[in-house]
């Protein structure tokens, strides 16, 4: 089996880029308790030594990266599990069997990822939800379209009745007193990252992990909080799917005009509303218009990856979404490190401007690794893992010869 004449390039490419954007949104949180602060509001103790380039930079962070990045790896994973199933069957294989294998290893690589490296992971989550999609899989595009329009709209309703129940005079009594709180595990956080042991570190972590897995449903389990949580990510899981089911990422020029119109409107909803959010500090119009700056972001990719001359300078990045799994977890191993006491213990000390540069250096080095890695293997070592464990088979991992060689031709 060939897996590079497989492989979808321009997928690989917007892959490279949500990994870029989530590193963005990321370094809040392995630089400093964002968990903690975002919820207490930008006006807190550890921002008052913020100059205002660190609150520039986290104000444009949160129009252009924040939830859209995040949102574009949910529309992959959904577009996956379709392109999954047609290989599987293509192959004669048990496609259900396979999947299931496949979350079950993810969720394995998210527990040691979120226990042992940092807390703030994603895979559990894709994992768990994963599960949902086979229900979903043998829809049509439209059927897809109706799920994908009433759960993203029965979220926005919740929480704008939720905003709307927390301006009220009891709840804000209750918000100055968890801000107290919340304040309180901030400090602690700062202590324990930036000084404690290597045992301490562990125990902040486990803690910290806990008390997002409490906030988000996932323990103890809930599973209605839980899935109404996540509905923003179910949903794009879905979009990604309509998008594999209409193959728009493999025949953009068939669906121009289609693409053409959501790209348009994609910008003229998504910006105002993100642009709205931060300027009004209403959290409600970033949750909606985030998905729809982020189909601004794929379409455009899709765009500039078939024009003849932008191609040769997006596809760069596409080696970065080959290895997507290893390069996030790379970003954790090098942050926490870069961050931690057991290692230059920065945490609490680089502020939203420098973090920008930190993260842009961190994505140029595993990009610069990541084009070095393809050079000789087919596959990532994660995802190597990852697909051997799936398959219950030790799978082909090195570049065969002849094919190295032309890649390296055809760069």
């Amino acid at each position: 089996m060939n897996l590079k004449r497989e492989r979808y390039e321009v997928v690989d490419v917007v892959r490279g880029a949500a990994i870029f954007g989530i590193l963005l949104v990321n370094m809040a949180h392995f630089s400093y308790p964002d968990v903690y602060l975002y919820q207490i509001g930008s006006e807190n103790f550890f921002t008052e030594t913020w100059r205002t380039w660190d609150f520039l930079t986290k104000n444009i962070l949160e129009i252009f990266v924040q939830m859209k990045f995040i949102t574009m790896f949910s529309l992959l994973f959904g577009f996956g599990i379709i392109i999954m199933e047609e290989r599987a069957l293509g192959n004669g294989r048990n496609f259900v069997s396979i999947y299931i294998r496949r979350l079950v290893v993810l969720f394995v690589f998210g527990l040691i990822h979120s226990f042992f490296i940092w807390d703030g992971d994603i895979l559990m989550d894709y994992a768990v939800l994963g599960f949902l999609l086979l229900f979903f899989r043998k829809c049509s595009w439209k059927t897809l379209l109706v799920w994908t329009v009433c759960l993203f709209s029965l979220y926005l309703l919740l929480i704008g009745l939720m905003t709307a129940v927390s301006n009220g005079e009891d709840a804000l009594v209750q918000k100055r007193e968890q801000a107290a709180l919340l304040e309180e595990e901030a400090r602690n956080a700062i202590h324990s990252y930036q000084n404690g042991s290597f045992t301490d570190i562990f125990h902040q972590r486990i803690h910290d992990r806990l008390f997002y897995m409490s906030m988000s449903g996932m323990w103890p389990f809930q599973p209605l909080v839980y899935i109404i949580n996540m509905l923003p990510y179910i949903s794009m899981f879905l979009v990604g799917m309509i998008f594999a089911k209409q193959k728009l990422f493999q025949e953009p020029e068939k669906h121009r005009r289609l693409l053409t119109a959501i790209w348009f409107f994609g910008l003229i909803i998504g910006l105002p509303l993100n642009i709205f959010a931060v300027t009004a500090k209403n959290s409600f119009y970033m949750v909606f218009g985030a998905p729809f700056l982020m189909l601004f972001y794929v379409i455009s990719l899709i765009f500039l990856y078939f024009h003849p001359i932008c191609r040769q300078i997006v596809k760069k990045i596409a080696p970065v979404g080959r290895m997507s799994l290893t390069n996030y977890i790379m970003q954790s191993v090098i942050c926490t490190y870069l961050f931690y006491h057991y290692g230059l213990g920065l945490y609490g000390k680089v502020y939203p401007f420098a973090g920008f540069w930190l993260a842009l250096t961190i994505f140029a080095v595993q990009l610069i690794i990541s084009h070095i890695w393809f050079k000789y293997f087919q596959l990532g070592p994660l995802e190597w893992v990852w697909r051997t464990a799936m398959y219950f088979k030790r799978q082909p991992i090195r570049m065969k010869k002849e094919v190295s060689k032309h890649n390296n031709r055809s760069r």
